[in-house]
């Protein structure tokens, strides 16, 4: 049993928890859930010791050290807790960066997947897990070239092959997976209550849970809004629909021509070929690791290989003369490996500021009309370092929409968002995208594609 009881939590000068006191029974598995900034991960912080309450107590029936030491290393042990942004935090740790996938060819500083376990690797065998959860085909990748998806898997084994804890806190464990990945991550996590007995707590917005899910607290301003049981709902299969056009005629915006990637003895694209023109609206998508994100390296200009392929972008090929300024001048892109280099938790000024940081000469009606639609006032004041995971990714995607460039790539921009976001963007580009304006969106989600998309690519 995990109890909260009349827990304060003060921030910067500023009250968020009040008074909250809230319970966990042994036999409980939670879904928080509620508004972006409402507190959720927060929460999950209070439980995993990594935040601490101003005042109150927050109590556990499995700890019962007499000494503070002793009571710390017991919750360590016990509570396991695996945060939103685990990936980019594990990239900073080791010095790493998102393009050293596509420049470190031979590195040997970079770690192998097998580098991460050390001597706790013959454990993954040892461990009664899924097969879905199987990694030995990634043990002699290096780290940088799994993509997020298959990073995630990796982290979250990593978490729990030394020891299982009684407790296992999620935030938002399913932004950035396949349908595929979603479903082996949910049976993953069935696995472990009944095996283990583990206990699950995650944060998430609408996506299918596993069956163990039985209580759902919902969130409002740092406020318990409503306690409800969850009625289990299965997963249903994915129907993909595909997408297309007439050839056009015209200068493609995007071309590529037999395009190959290739890692070692490794195919990652393979005879690739693609044309995307003005004011056309792509969908991207496929298995986690199918190569969706080296597509866009290679339009952005991020990936080397695009000089020895035959890559067109604006009607040049790629090593013609121009920059790569002169490309990314010509892009608006969103990206989960932007809050590698945003490190957020370390910049002080405040959103807006940043926002203006980032855009030189912001046109600062554009500014204030773009934070009324997206209703983001209420966080713009606040530090970069305190925003919601959803508010960050808002602040990005802002970012992305604040100039009009011709061609604008968004890969998985809803990760993070509640729903009353997540329809706010969706509308902002049905409804203010200019028409000439061409869109290529990666994303895992049928109904985003059905809703507005005209092309799909699907690898």
């Amino acid at each position: 049993m995990i109890e909260l009881r009349n827990v304060n939590v003060v921030k910067v000068g500023k009250k968020l928890f009040e008074n909250f006191t809230w319970s966990i029974k042994a036999n409980e598995h939670w879904v928080i859930t509620g508004a972006n900034g409402s507190g959720k991960t927060l929460l999950l912080e209070l439980l995993a010791g990594h935040s601490h309450a101003t005042q109150g107590e927050v109590a556990y029936d499995f700890v019962t050290g007499a000494t503070w030491d002793e009571r710390f290393a017991q919750r360590k042990q016990n509570i396991h807790y695996i945060p939103a942004h685990a990936i980019q935090a594990f990239l900073q740790q080791h010095e790493l960066f998102y393009q050293q996938r596509y420049y470190s060819i031979g590195d040997e500083r970079i770690p192998l997947v097998r580098d991460l376990f050390g001597e706790d690797i013959e454990r993954l065998h040892v461990l009664d897990f899924p097969e879905s959860f199987n990694i030995d085909a990634l043990l002699n990748i290096e780290v940088t070239r799994l993509s997020n998806g298959q990073l995630k898997k990796v982290l979250i084994l990593k978490n729990l092959v030394r020891e299982l804890p009684k407790v296992l806190l999620f935030d938002y464990p399913f932004e950035g997976l396949d349908h595929a990945s979603r479903a082996d991550l949910i049976a993953f996590m069935d696995h472990l209550t009944k095996a283990y007995s583990i206990q699950l707590i995650l944060v998430d917005h609408e996506h299918h849970l596993p069956a163990a899910i039985n209580r759902k607290l919902v969130l409002d301003n740092f406020k318990i809004d409503a306690v409800q049981d969850v009625v289990y709902t299965s997963m249903p299969a994915i129907k993909q629909e595909l997408y297309s056009d007439n050839e056009k005629s015209g200068t493609p915006v995007v071309e590529m021509r037999d395009v190959t990637i290739r890692y070692g003895e490794r195919d990652i694209i393979r005879n690739l070929n693609w044309k995307i023109y003005p004011g056309e609206r792509w969908a991207l998508t496929g298995r986690n690791g199918s190569g969706k994100t080296t597509l866009f390296s290679l339009i952005f200009a991020d990936h080397p290989m695009a000089y020895s392929q035959h890559v067109y972008l604006f009607g040049k090929r790629r090593g013609s003369g121009e920059s790569i300024w002169d490309i990314k001048n010509r892009i608006n892109y969103l990206g989960p490996e932007l809050i590698s280099y945003l490190n957020p938790q370390h910049i002080t000024m405040s959103a807006q500021e940043y926002i203006v940081s980032q855009k030189q000469n912001t046109d600062r009606k554009a500014l204030e009309d773009i934070a009324l639609y997206f209703e983001a006032h209420s966080f713009l004041s606040k530090p970069v370092k305190n925003l919601s995971s959803g508010q960050l990714q808002l602040m990005l995607i802002m970012i992305g929409l604040l100039s009009d460039k011709e061609l604008l790539l968004l890969d998985e921009p809803f990760q993070f968002l509640d729903t009353v976001n997540k329809e706010r963007v969706n509308r902002y580009l049905q409804e203010h995208l200019q028409a000439s304006t061409t869109l290529v969106l990666i994303t895992h989600y049928e109904q985003d594609i059905a809703r507005w998309t005209k092309q799909r690519l699907h690898l």
